[in-house]
Formats: C-alpha cells, sequence, structure tokens
C-alpha cells in the first residue's frame, strides 16, 4: 500500500486495494499487536481518536471508514449493496496488509463485522474485542421501533438526541464531535445499515465459531446495549470476559477513551497465555 499523507488525528494514511484509506498508527515496538478497528453505525474511522491516543503507542493501530461513512460517504450505492459477510471480506483483505498478530476490535453494528472476519481468520486473530455489542443474528427489533433508527441520514438533530440518550454522560464537545461525524450520512446508507444490524446474519450459529478469547465491554447507563442483550451474547463465545463502564454509554469509548483503552492494553497483554491455553 502506498503512503498518501497523514491523519489529522495522528497515523499514517493509505490506500487499500480497493482505493478507499486505512490509517495507521504504530506502536512503540514491532512486537506489539495490532488492533484493526472497525466502527459502528453513523460514525466513522474518527471515532476512535480519542481510545487512541489514550492506547499511547502500547499497541498499534489500524482503523477505516465503512461504505457510505466518513470519507466514503458519498458512495452511497456501495453502501447500499454491502451484507456482514462483504463488510467481514473488506476487513479481511485490510487485515491481509497488517504484519503480525491482530485483535479485531469492533463497536455495535461494528462487533458483527468483527465476530466475523475473526472467525474466518482464526490462524491471524490474537483476540476480538466487542464494544457494546450487538448479537450477530440481529436485535430483531419490531418495525415501529426501527423506523426512527431508519430515517437519521441527513436529520443531525436526530441524530444528536440519539446519541446523548444512548449515552448519557457524553460531554458537549464529545457530542459535538459524534454529531459532526454522522452528519454527512445519507438516509439511504442508515436506512440499509438499520436492516443489516437488525436483522442479522442468517441463520447465525448458537456458538460462535471464533473460540480464542474475547473480551465484551458495554456501560452501564447505555439504554441500547442492555445488561440482558450482554448476558446473552456472552455464552455464544468459549471463553468470554465482560467488563462494565458503570457510567458509560453506547459511545463508551468516546466518553471514558481512557477506562476502555486501560481494559483493552490488559486484555493484549493476557492474550498470549489465554491463547496457549485454547482448546485443541
Amino acid at each position: 500500500m502506498v503512503t498518501f499523507g497523514l491523519h489529522a488525528g495522528g497515523g499514517e494514511m493509505t490506500q487499500s486495494p480497493a482505493g478507499f484509506a486505512i490509517t495507521r498508527t504504530p506502536a512503540k515496538t514491532d512486537a506489539a499487536p495490532t488492533l484493526l478497528l472497525i466502527h459502528g453505525f453513523l460514525d466513522d474511522a474518527t471515532v476512535w481518536d480519542g481510545l487512541i491516543g489514550a492506547l499511547a503507542g502500547e499497541v498499534a493501530t489500524v482503523r477505516y471508514d465503512l461504505p457510505g461513512f466518513g470519507t466514503r460517504s458519498a458512495t452511497v450505492a456501495d453502501a447500499r449493496g454491502v451484507s456482514l459477510d462483504s463488510l467481514a471480506a473488506e476487513a479481511g483483505e485490510i487485515m491481509a496488509g497488517i504484519d503480525g498478530p491482530v485483535i479485531v476490535v469492533g463497536q455495535s453494528l461494528g462487533t458483527q463485522v468483527a465476530e466475523l472476519v475473526a472467525a474466518k481468520h482464526t490462524e491471524r486473530v490474537r483476540g476480538l474485542v466487542l464494544l457494546t455489542p450487538v448479537p450477530l443474528g440481529g436485535t430483531r427489533l419490531p418495525a415501529e421501533m426501527i423506523e426512527p433508527f431508519r430515517t437519521l441520514g441527513g436529520d443531525g438533530d436526530a441524530q444528536r438526541a440519539l446519541r446523548a440518550q444512548l449515552s448519557p454522560h457524553l460531554s458537549e464537545e464529545q457530542l459535538n464531535l459524534l454529531a459532526d461525524i454522522g452528519a454527512p450520512v445519507a438516509v439511504e446508507a442508515t436506512a440499509h445499515y438499520v436492516d443489516l444490524w437488525n436483522d442479522g446474519l442468517r441463520n447465525a450459529p448458537t456458538s460462535s465459531a471464533f473460540g480464542g478469547p474475547v473480551l465484551i465491554i458495554h456501560g452501564g447507563a447505555d439504554a441500547f446495549v442492555t445488561e440482558q442483550m450482554v448476558d446473552a451474547i456472552r455464552p455464544r463465545f468459549a471463553a468470554a470476559d465482560v467488563e462494565i463502564i458503570d457510567d458509560g454509554g453506547h459511545w463508551v469509548h468516546v466518553e471514558y477513551p481512557e477506562s476502555v483503552a486501560s481494559r483493552i492494553l490488559e486484555f493484549s497483554r493476557a492474550v498470549p497465555a489465554l491463547t496457549q491455553r485454547r482448546p485443541a
């Protein structure tokens, strides 16, 4: 991949084989794993900037925009054509350009993609981190509950209200940041992505195909990904730990980046030993 600039939040920007931007932030040491960061609904790669700052170079990171978001917000036709499987395949192509061990990190919608790519690349993926996860098989909310989410594209006031509701401890600065990130997203993209995370993967397995170490982090103040939802997700994994950040909401990685970073770093340090104990 060819370097073509520096990301405003830090990191080196390269271009994927498909032509979209990927931002890489190196670690202080060559032996450190790389976090492949997959953002959630309404967001883009810049949503990770605070977390990456809090990681302080202890691990490397790679982040990118999903189709229809951020630098790819103009690719509405592409966004309307994606599936969870195609998003996982795209993440796998990005992973192919990463040297050394990888820990896949997803948030919300991104956790569905993260699980799929981890399961398809078990030889590369050392661990899986799920932030405020939604079920791989979908949230399965009824149409009347899901319709307001589908129409969020282009409606900055509605997006801002939703984020404030689901992450009640966001600062004004953090809320403004998220509002700016979601502003360019088209309604056609939001409608399609809502159907993706609500419908989920058809015939999703009861047990995850990823058998490695898993860390689930969720917020105690998240009105969407509730404790009951997490309790239903956790048993799907053979080796999953759950961490709760009491005042955290759905965007817990934006509200409390230091707390999330410390848990991820602790997990990354423990993963080699956990992997050695992994059942054959």
